[in-house]
């Protein structure tokens, strides 16, 4: 990079003897500019290779990209990868802003994966780790999902959801989790019951 931006500026040199005065203010002008561009261009190429944050963001970028070119077909290997990126990132920067939604990402694609325990309990973590996030009821939420719709262990759904309930009633999905309440509690024969009682006319 050094070695063309020097053959870049020798050229630039050159030119500049050949021009008419205003001109060459001009070009000047535009030259400096450019040049500090490169620059700045250099130096956050540097940074990312020297600050480990930003190397961590863009291993997970890259991994991202890949994910989503391979979404239709994704492998273990790159599932595996990218859940170890994001974990080991929100692990290493938990304050950073990035943290609680790299767990959000983590577990989503545990999910796909069928790794609905380690789905569930990355969920726990955002709640531990940021009691007072907005995604907290979010994650609760998801969690009891998880076990309910996935899993089908509604005894263990059914604290996330109350937890929802009990420590941020006035959230939107809190009232979901007030409807599924009552179905959560109900054998195959009462949920029977009550679809064949509440179905459309």
């Amino acid at each position: 990079m050094l070695v063309k931006s020097n053959a870049f500026r020798k050229k630039c040199i050159v030119l500049c003897l050949f021009l008419h005065p205003m001109k060459r203010a001009i070009f000047f002008l535009s030259f400096i500019a450019v040049t500090t561009l490169l620059a700045l261009g250099t130096a956050c190429n540097r940074k990312a290779e020297l600050d480990p944050k930003a190397k961590a963001i863009a291993q997970i970028d890259s991994l991202e990209a890949v994910l989503l070119d391979d979404s239709l077909a994704l492998s273990d290997q790159t599932a595996s990868a990218i859940v170890k990126a994001y974990l080991q990132f929100a692990d290493a920067y938990p304050k950073d802003s990035n943290a609680v939604d790299y767990l959000f990402k983590a577990s989503d694609v545990m999910r796909g994966m069928y790794r609905y325990q380690d789905a569930v309990r990355t969920l726990e973590l955002v709640v531990e780790r940021y009691p007072e996030s907005d995604k907290a009821p979010t994650a609760l939420f998801y969690a009891g999902f998880i076990l309910h719709n996935d899993t089908e262990q509604n005894n263990l759904a059914i604290p996330f959801f109350q937890k929802l309930i009990d420590e941020f009633p006035d959230h939107p999905l809190a009232d979901d989790a007030r409807n599924l309440m009552p179905l959560l509690n109900m054998n195959e024969e009462q949920l029977l019951e009550f679809l064949n009682r509440n179905k459309p006319s």
